[in-house]
């Protein structure tokens, strides 16, 4: 998507609840993860461990809750924290939203690089390289007036040739950096919401942006939140 004026979407509650799609408040999942790996589901969120990861049976706990920081919209909690991976985890969050701007941050501030991960089911992802928390923010592009019709679907302002498959298979596990999921197959894409080629999985301005701003990704400059320099 090309956000050329992005505006910080503010999110009700109500808005909140359309977007992600969710059921219960608090969903969550748990496993007994060994060396195979595996892949746990809790509301709009997908955690993949790959084979490898872990060197033991570990218990794990994938879990969606409200967020912490304002104008967040989800928050993502994976257990037990801040336990370290040998391999790169994925972590994939639904949004039932086309035209927004994906953020994926920790509780450092961090921005994790994001990219698409299934377009029939508005799933983005990010990898993990070690279990912790993740909250989510959207900003969202420019609406399109008069709307799109039946197969387009609306990109920062312009209607753009949009085709749909809600009952495709989804991909489990999560596909890898770099791939995408289009039905059931994990197919190569170079489509990122942000820190593509600055930092990954995780990016950070130094030093740290003063209260206000935010670490930009794409060239890691503080910035206003949701503004420029």
């Amino acid at each position: 998507m090309n956000f050329k004026n992005p505006k910080t979407f503010a999110l009700t509650a109500a808005t909140a609840f359309a977007l992600f799609g969710c059921g219960s408040s608090n969903p969550s999942s748990s496993a007994t993860v060994g060396t195979a790996g595996a892949t746990l589901k809790a509301g709009v969120a997908t955690l993949s461990i790959p084979a490898g990861a872990l060197t033991q049976n570990t218990p794990v706990t994938l879990r969606q809750t409200d967020p912490r920081h304002t104008g967040r919209t989800v928050r993502i909690e994976m257990e037990p924290n801040d336990h370290v991976l040998l391999q790169l985890a994925n972590l994939s969050i639904r949004i039932d939203d086309t035209n927004v701007r994906v953020k994926m941050l920790d509780d450092d501030g961090g921005m994790n690089q994001v990219e698409m991960e299934d377009r029939n089911h508005h799933q983005f992802k990010t990898s993990m390289s070690h279990l912790g928390e993740i909250e989510v923010e959207l900003e969202h592009g420019v609406a399109c007036s008069p709307a799109c019709g039946t197969g387009f679907e609306c990109d920062d302002g312009a209607c753009k040739a949009h085709t749909e498959d809600a009952s495709a298979r989804v991909c489990d596990p999560v596909c890898g950096t770099g791939f995408e999921c289009d039905d059931g197959a994990c197919k190569t894409h170079n489509e990122f919401e942000s820190g593509a080629g600055a930092c990954s999985p995780t990016c950070t301005c130094s030093p740290a942006c003063a209260t206000g701003m935010e670490c930009d990704a794409s060239d890691l400059v503080c910035k206003f939140h949701g503004g420029t320099p």
